[in-house]
């Protein structure tokens, strides 16, 4: 050695040709294609944890005979509530529920559906959404303006939501979903 100490980083320089900007030459990515067939090199590194899929919508239109067997109406005397979290949900999830950061993996439309039709079909739906072990659904009831009173389906589906245990929360959907005329609902997984 001439004397001099060797800063570390020396080594480096030296030891490691080291590409400044980290990215692949044509060859090199042809070799990496060929030894990992099927995998794709990353162009980010970020994940997005809350991927946004297409919600798959729901074709239950529900026969009579289904009507009969399932239907019964939630008490009257329960109040429609447009929001409601179950008191163990944490302060931030349900920040993420209110916010739609937590896109629904179904959903449900319920225009046009008579009472009796939309609870059957909402049963159905809520349970095949229990199977498939889904979080958060979505459940389009409308705003009820196309009603000649009072809004009928949106306080009958928040008065239903109030009586099943597997529903943790629901609140009023983002506007991108529906807004007041939609309700997310967050599910018990098991």
């Amino acid at each position: 050695m001439n004397g001099r100490l060797r800063a570390f980083s020396d080594n480096i320089d030296e030891n490691c040709h080291l590409a400044s900007d980290n990215t692949m030459s044509e060859d090199d990515e042809s070799e990496f294609a060929r030894l990992l067939p099927g995998v794709k090199r990353l162009r980010n590194d970020r994940i997005n944890v809350y991927r946004q899929r297409a919600p798959k919508k729901s074709s239950a239109r529900v026969t009579n005979r289904e009507i009969d067997r399932h239907t019964e109406f939630p008490d009257e005397s329960i109040p429609a509530r447009d929001t409601r979290f179950n008191s163990g949900l944490q302060k931030k999830l349900q920040r993420k529920i209110k916010q739609g950061v937590i896109r629904p993996e179904s959903s449900i439309d319920l225009h046009g559906y008579r009472q009796s039709e939309a609870v059957a079909a909402l049963e159905v739906f809520i349970a095949e959404a229990l199977q498939q072990r889904m979080r958060m659904v979505l459940v389009i009831h409308g705003q009820g303006y196309r009603s000649q009173s009072d809004a009928i389906l949106k306080p009958l589906v928040q008065r239903w939501l109030s009586t099943q245990p597997q529903v943790l929360a629901w609140c009023p959907a983002q506007a991108r979903d529906g807004a007041a005329g939609a309700s997310y609902v967050y599910l018990r997984t098991n």
